[in-house]
């Protein structure tokens, strides 16, 4: 009877440790989920495919966009291109675009001797455009005026980049997501996060990933 009692003793502590782990992780999948809802209704993931924004983003980078968040001059957007000629797919599959916002409605941009110029609607001279993602030179190109509802986009790696100055200006309303800043800054974690969400939680949430080019 005292060996029984014991056993019944040495087990409590056992028993009480398990209960509070199996409470720990039942929290930490509560809010596993909660995260991934909110992540999923405010943002979707990208994956970069290609070399159209190096040295900026490389290909097989994760980054998250905002459906929401309304694009300025100089953020990298996600642009829906499956109807736009110049690139749409032989299959008619889904063709999106991760680029640079350069210039909006209104505005005229050209490059003379390798560096981008603007003038921004409603001004009258062009300034030199601040490029700081840049480690290279850009082609030269003549002036374009952006038009209305238009947007003129660049990618940051100039020599390997089909863009806007190929296939023209495209509708402000073909952008659907902005990267956000804090987002390119972190994306090596951000990758790292998306592949380990993936790998051990798909049964959780069902999310909207894209694959983006040049």
């Amino acid at each position: 009877m005292a060996e029984l009692l014991n056993r019944k003793k040495r087990k409590k502590p056992v028993m009480i440790a398990l209960g509070v782990i199996m409470g720990i992780l039942s929290v930490l999948a509560i809010g596993f989920l909660i995260f991934s809802i909110w992540l999923n209704s405010s943002y979707f993931v990208v994956t970069v495919d290609g070399g159209s924004m190096n040295d900026t983003l490389h290909s097989e980078d994760r980054l998250y966009a905002s459906y929401s968040a309304k694009a300025k001059r100089g953020d990298i957007v996600i642009i829906d291109a499956t109807e736009h000629p110049a690139f749409k797919t032989s299959d008619g599959s889904e063709r999106l675009l991760i680029k640079r916002l350069i210039a909006v409605e209104g505005d005229s941009i050209k490059c003379e001797e390798g560096i981008v110029y603007l003038k921004k609607a409603g001004e009258q001279t062009y300034q030199k455009l601040e490029e700081p993602y840049l480690n290279q030179t850009t082609g030269d190109f003549k002036e374009v005026e952006v038009g209305a509802g238009e947007i003129f986009f660049l990618g940051d790696n100039r020599a390997n980049s089909k863009d806007a100055r190929e296939a023209g200006c495209m509708n402000f309303e073909d952008i659907i997501g902005v990267v956000p800043n804090w987002a390119v800054k972190n994306k090596g974690a951000i990758t790292k996060w998306e592949k380990f969400r993936k790998s051990v939680a798909d049964f959780f949430t069902v999310d909207i990933v894209h694959r983006t080019g040049g």
